[in-house]
């Protein structure tokens, strides 16, 4: 399957808005809607859209079925969020969105080594995504309501000598 991957504009922003519902809100904390997360980043100092933070619309076949956004910091990825679209969730798309990403060798001219991701506590569907994807458990944050993964170019190799 082919995932094409369109940047985060207005014309995408309905499908993403609507794809907030409680539990997609709950689960990422975008009380706010989508729109507010990305402008605030967009705006963020240290970050350039298109060279430093990216916000993808996913599709398959030309339909839209999932958000993610994503920095470059210190020669790593930080990513952000993942939104899947109500009617998408549970059919592993979210994997297959991140095992793309962790494909690419290089973003923005740097070569990726390390991928990380915050994770809420309670959102045991982005923790199964990510752990199916390849990402470990790193640890969990020192309030009890986050858990941190890690993916590392080279892991699995790692962990079969």
């Amino acid at each position: 399957m082919n995932l094409l991957w369109y940047d985060y504009c207005p014309e995408t922003m309905q499908y993403v808005e609507s794809w907030l519902d409680a539990e997609a809100v709950r689960s990422t904390g975008l009380e706010e809607g989508f729109s507010s997360f990305y402008e605030y980043w967009a705006e963020e100092d240290g970050f350039t859209v298109g060279e430093s933070f990216w916000c993808k619309v996913v599709c398959q076949e030309e339909t839209p079925f999932a958000v993610i956004a994503y920095c470059l910091h210190e020669s790593k990825i930080l990513i952000m969020e993942v939104v899947v679209a109500p009617e998408k969730r549970g059919q592993g798309l979210g994997t297959k969105l991140l095992k793309a990403l962790i494909a690419r060798d290089e973003i923005s001219g740097t070569a990726i080594q390390k991928w990380e991701a915050v994770i809420f506590l309670s959102n045991r569907a982005s923790q199964r995504a990510f752990a199916s994807a390849g990402f470990r458990y790193h640890h969990t944050h020192q309030d009890g309501d986050a858990v941190y993964y890690v993916y590392e170019r080279g892991q699995k190799e790692m962990a079969n000598q």
